[in-house]
């Protein structure tokens, strides 16, 4: 006989194992607790999936909390702006390795001179502005979508497509993050705004809000969804389902095309997080230069932190009593997707979702791989049907168009390839890199 509530903290997964997250379960009853600045910051002038921001502030310039840093008009729809976290110094502007694309990128490294948050813009009357106000002010915001793919937000809300429904994902499937049901929790009435604001600028009526939570769990908000006609829908405890395509057809029963994304079939989702994050820029006039996310450690337990974007990890780390010298190895987002940063000065980004530090005696899986045994398990696990194996070998060849054929372009970065591997490959870079040189192919 099964546990009572076992089947919360574990997911079940396609190719018949379950995946354990008990360590969600106590990071949910942690609240937020504000880590302060550092002394220096630094700020990526690229936060987004799209270009590299313009520097708009020179060596040695004072600049305000909020204030517009980076910018990059002339680059097209997809470039967000990036402001300043502080009211600080700007004491240089140099390249350094970006812990996603791996690659140089410029930095603003800001001299903090005090903690203010007095936001940049006016705020916006939500019930006089124009759609056009609401998406100019998304973008002039720099609100990216903070589920983890930093997709511009005013590019997804100015769909002209014909969509039904809004799908508010609060699916939160990483095993170790809790910030966003932490969210939920403190933050609801807020967020809430920020949906109908969401609803009001993609001119839609059907709002879904998909959630794992059981019934009970977040009782005020649940309240707040029904007083605001929004449905709940309760998603099964299922990790690769918080992708937004498998959500749609998990919600909507409505298959979103290989290369297409839900407005395909007429559907747009956004995090909570970004809806919070829009309520805020419109109502309260802020910038996105901080955001909730949950660290997560042996050492610490599960910690939900609210932290300004260009916050050194180590800072973060120090602020709670731990030094970062006790983890061998630091990564920025979920134990299943976080890439692993190279030191912990790298900072706190718009999609940093959660830290999850591992010590010393936390050997890397992935330290010893063996040969691949062609046993197909990665095949099976795939929620998406594509085929990682296959793909590994044809990114080793640079075999552009075996990785079209293969459709790497469909993966959806959720790992669950290399957790099954049996030789221990961590299979993830090479669909990384095989969905970066198909998308270079096409440029």
């Amino acid at each position: 006989m099964p546990k009572k509530d076992e089947h919360i903290h574990h997911f079940k997964e396609e190719g018949g194992f379950e995946m354990d997250i008990s360590m969600k379960k106590g990071s949910i009853d942690d609240p937020f607790t504000e880590v302060p600045p550092a002394d220096k910051m630094i700020v990526f002038l690229r936060q987004h999936i799209g270009k590299e921001t313009k520097p708009l502030v020179e060596e040695g310039a004072s600049v305000k909390y909020g204030q517009k840093i980076g910018d990059n008009q002339d680059a097209g729809p997809m470039v967000v702006p990036v402001h300043s976290p502080v009211n600080g110094t700007v004491e240089e502007i140099k390249k350094i390795k970006h812990p996603i694309s791996m690659e140089q990128e410029k930095a603003v490294i800001i001299k903090t001179e005090d903690e203010g948050k007095e936001p940049y813009y006016n705020p916006i009357d939500p019930d006089k502005a124009s759609r056009k106000e609401l998406l100019d002010r998304m973008r002039e915001g720099g609100i990216v979508g903070l589920g983890g793919a930093s997709f511009p937000t005013h590019v997804k809300l100015s769909e002209e497509r014909d969509i039904s429904h809004l799908i508010i994902n609060a699916k939160e499937s990483d095993p170790n993050l809790a910030c966003d049901v932490r969210l939920m929790m403190e933050k609801g009435e807020d967020m809430i705004k920020g949906i109908k604001l969401m609803a009001k600028m993609l001119q839609v009526n059907n709002i879904v809000f998909a959630t794992r939570t059981k019934k009970g769990e977040v009782p005020k908000f649940e309240r707040f969804l029904e007083r605001n006609d929004i449905n709940i829908t309760r998603i099964r405890p299922n990790y690769s389902v918080g992708s937004e395509r498998l959500l749609v057809k998990e919600v909507l029963d409505r298959e979103v095309p290989s290369g297409e994304f839900p407005p395909a079939v007429g559907a747009v989702v956004h995090n909570v997080a970004t809806a919070y994050a829009v309520s805020e820029a419109v109502i309260r006039g802020e910038s996105l230069v901080s955001r909730g996310l949950t660290l997560y450690s042996k050492k610490t337990g599960g910690r939900n932190l609210w932290v300004r974007m260009g916050t050194p990890v180590s800072h973060v780390l120090q602020n709670l009593g731990t030094s970062p010298e006790i983890f061998d190895r630091i990564a920025i987002g979920s134990i299943m997707m976080g890439p692993t940063i190279p030191n912990p000065s790298y900072p706190i980004m718009k999609a940093t979702s959660g830290i999850t530090a591992f010590t010393h005696s936390e050997s890397s899986p992935y330290e010893k791989q063996k040969a691949c045994i062609r046993c197909g398990y990665c095949n099976t696990v795939c929620p998406v049907d594509i085929y990682p194996q296959m793909i590994m070998e044809a990114e080793k060849k640079n075999n552009i168009d075996r990785l079209k054929k293969l459709h790497v372009e469909d993966c959806i970065d959720c790992g669950l390839c290399s957790y099954v591997c049996p030789s221990d490959i961590k299979l993830t870079p090479y669909l990384r890199r095989g969905q970066s040189k198909v998308k270079k192919s096409k440029d």
